[in-house]
């Protein structure tokens, strides 16, 4: 975790991949002479679908909340860009404050005449701008009891034996780009006391700060028995007699002229072998038709560094069936994956092996990136994106029909202002994973009972992981660490899931980072199930103040009855 104003830390490494840091020392007398401190019941960081659902459940039950969030915007990817919501739509309910959630969205649209169920996705596509202002309007509803603080981060926490006493925060808006700043401008701005703390962000930071075990590498298949875990590979041949071989090397079947951009020469061991690196991020892109801004170039823009998609295009184009326009919207292998969302508006997401994902771009290195370091992965991933839309509307090598099409799209000049219309949150589909009371694994997504005794809600979505790396292996490339392994149907998911070991932390829950192995994730990590997680985190809070307890001694009966009350779905029909 980014910690640049703590002199003094504690790392506890417990296996690869596993590692215990939190920072020590920080007292009250610490901060800088004029620093707010204040109390509540709960402190939410984190302000994404889920940190904004818990404070919103939470100042229901008559507690009183402080929200922080490091950009300047609420919803995280649900108004970030992702409008077509990941879920298994029309195929299983999903209730409380999430189902709350969609229907709100869905007749906010149906006041102007938009029947968002005949675009797709069973109705549930919303635009980024509306999303944000459903999340306002909640928090506003909410009135005093929750008080939102935007544009700060986490610097450090402050612990009595195995309880967070406090945390501090630093003042520190994004930059131009919307990616994380280099300096605070106000270190110390900000010191939360509270009763519990949960973590609502992508990153895990305040787990990391409480002392909480986490992990942020990918299982071997032998270390929980997942046939899907470790790593994953096939050579792009070998999907089938159409899918095309890319050569891996500068000139073709010379290993001397290296490796093109964009393709790794590491050593890969067995399938199933453990591996540090972990799926890849990208920007969910809106892009519209009607009056677009023209996506620029990157500065550093190097048509060179676009070779492993010129080489796909051409093998493509080789087999008889080159890419067409209608690529973009079916297919196995497009080139982008378009979703038609409101007002002529999209989601634009990652494709195949060679698409809108940065395969290579960091995302192993994020959890424990320093601020700076983490705001230069961001802007990397939107040179990417920008560089690769460029390619594929100028270079000569892609079609003519696609350089065309690509030419009609651009970014809405109405969606995310304050960044010239490009995405205001990274997609950080993975970073830390809570080692917890209880690691969710393959086998409880596969072979789950209808419902457990401490379920906080249901998970619906496959085992769906992205990308890891591009590799050379025999001179072709490999994409490696992809996946998508469906499951017979919903899963409950235990409270130990979302609960730290009580000898490691007492009063933190963590519903974005939760416990679960790579794969397991790989179906948790969807956003109505993580507004649902949160939700039911702000329950389990409201309990462990009520009754004087820590959060793993929260009662399981208790619990149950007050989620079913609000309208939590937590049993899964079978057969």
């Amino acid at each position: 975790m980014p910690t640049p104003h703590v002199s003094r830390r504690r790392v506890l490494t417990a296996a690869v991949g596993v590692t215990v840091a939190f920072p020590i020392g920080r007292a009250f007398a610490q901060a800088p002479a004029g620093a707010e401190r204040v109390k509540a019941d709960v402190c939410v960081y984190g302000g994404t679908s889920g940190g904004v659902t818990a404070a919103v459940a939470l100042a229901e039950m008559g507690r009183s909340v402080v929200l922080v969030e490091p950009t300047n915007h609420l919803g995280g990817m649900t108004s970030g860009g992702l409008g077509w919501i990941d879920y298994k739509v029309g195929e299983w309910p999903v209730g409380g404050l999430a189902g709350k959630w969609i229907k709100e969205l869905k007749a906010r649209y149906k006041t102007v005449g938009i029947d968002t169920n005949k675009i797709g996705n069973a109705g549930w596509v919303v635009e980024p701008h509306v999303a944000e202002s459903l999340f306002d309007g909640w928090v506003k509803a909410a009135g005093d009891r929750v008080r939102v603080v935007r544009g700060a981060r986490l610097a450090s926490a402050e612990r009595e034996g195995r309880r967070v006493k406090s945390v501090t925060f630093d003042k520190a808006p994004p930059d131009r780009r919307g990616a994380p700043s280099a300096q605070a401008t106000e270190p110390g701005f900000l010191t939360v006391e509270a009763a519990v703390f949960i973590d609502c962000s992508y990153e895990g930071d305040l787990l990391a700060a409480a002392g909480v075990t986490t992990r942020s590498d990918r299982e071997g298949s032998a270390e929980y028995g997942e046939s899907a875990a470790g790593l994953r590979f096939q050579k792009v041949h070998e999907f089938g007699e159409n899918v095309p071989v890319i050569d891996a090397y500068v000139r073709p079947g010379d290993a001397s002229s290296g490796l093109i951009p964009l393709v790794s020469g590491a050593r890969l061991g067995e399938v199933g072998a453990p591996s540090p690196v972990l799926q890849a991020y990208n920007f969910r892109l809106c892009l519209v038709t009607k009056d677009p801004i023209p996506v620029a170039a990157p500065e550093n823009y190097d048509a060179k560094r676009f070779e492993v998609l010129a080489r796909l295009i051409a093998a493509q184009a080789a087999t008889g069936k080159p890419f067409t326009p209608a690529d973009f919207h079916r297919g196995p292998w497009r080139l982008l994956k378009i979703s038609p969302l409101p007002r002529g508006k999209t989601d634009v997401n990652n494709a195949g092996a060679v698409s809108m994902d940065f395969v290579g771009g960091g995302a192993e290195r994020y959890a424990k990136a320093t601020w700076a370091e983490r705001g230069e992965i961001w802007r990397a991933h939107e040179d990417y994106q920008r560089g690769m839309l460029y390619f594929l509307r100028t270079d000569e090598r892609v079609p003519a029909a696609v350089r065309a099409e690509v030419a009609k799209w651009g970014l809405p000049r109405d969606e995310f202002k304050d960044t010239g219309g490009w995405p205001s949150q990274l997609y950080v589909r993975e970073c830390r994973r809570m080692v917890g009371q209880r690691v969710m694994r393959q086998a409880d997504c596969e072979k789950a009972p209808a419902t457990l005794p401490d379920a906080v809600g249901l998970g619906v979505y496959s085992l769906d992981s992205h990308g890891c790396q591009r590799v050379a292996v025999d001179g072709k490339v490999v994409h490696e660490g992809g996946f998508m392994v469906r499951i017979p149907g919903p899963y409950p998911i235990p409270y130990g899931a979302i609960t730290p070991k009580a000898e490691e932390c007492e009063n933190v829950l963590a519903t974005f980072c939760v416990s679960s192995t790579h794969v397991a994730f790989a179906s948790l990590r969807m956003e109505p199930q993580l507004m649902v997680l949160s939700e039911s985190a702000a329950h389990a809070a409201h309990l462990a103040i009520a009754d004087g307890t820590n959060v793993q001694a929260v009662s399981a009966e208790k619990l149950r009855k007050r989620l079913l009350d609000a309208g939590q779905v937590l049993e899964a029909r079978k057969g």
